[in-house]
């Protein structure tokens, strides 16, 4: 019997009222985080939550929150990030988490969020002047993920970022 291809909707911000009810992608730092932060995220909120729902059932299959963001210059030890910029806090768009349900992981998903918030911070970078798209990986398993869709290590730190410009 073969695997059931599962479809997705377009990416789409989470309105406030929303929740991620029967999100979990096994991750416990992700998990807890997304229960945590979720509500602060409404109208005044600084983050901006994304998800994605299954086509056929409706639920929300991954997540993914950005936010503006600034890393201070000094703290950058090298590289292009810090050689061209000349503020003292080098503007950028914060991909502060991504998670995808483990009921519909290793199905593109995750690439599927991260193209749509690469995509989201290239426009607002562009209007705002960020430089670049930075993440925090949580171990070596989501560092690879990164790594492989081209990020790249913020020199001095467990950082990595993608250019915008």
């Amino acid at each position: 019997m073969g695997v059931t291809e599962v479809r997705f909707l377009e990416p789409r911000r989470l309105n406030p009222g929303e929740t991620l009810e029967g999100f979990s992608c096994g991750v416990e730092l992700i998990d807890n985080w997304a229960n945590r932060h979720r509500p602060l995220c409404g109208e005044g909120g600084v983050r901006r939550f994304h998800t994605c729902v299954s086509q056929q059932g409706g639920e929300v299959a991954g997540f993914y929150a950005i936010s503006a963001y600034s890393i201070d210059r000094d703290a950058v030890r090298g590289g292009w990030l810090k050689t061209e910029s000349p503020l003292t806090k080098i503007p950028v768009i914060l991909l502060g988490m991504l998670g995808v349900d483990s009921r519909f992981q290793h199905q593109g998903l995750g690439w599927m969020l991260l193209q749509d918030a690469i995509k989201r911070a290239l426009a607002v970078g562009r209007q705002i002047g960020s430089r670049a798209l930075v993440v925090d990986p949580y171990d070596d398993v989501s560092r690879g993920f990164y790594q492989h869709f081209g990020f790249r290590d913020v020199p001095g730190s467990n950082s990595m970022f993608v250019r915008l410009v």
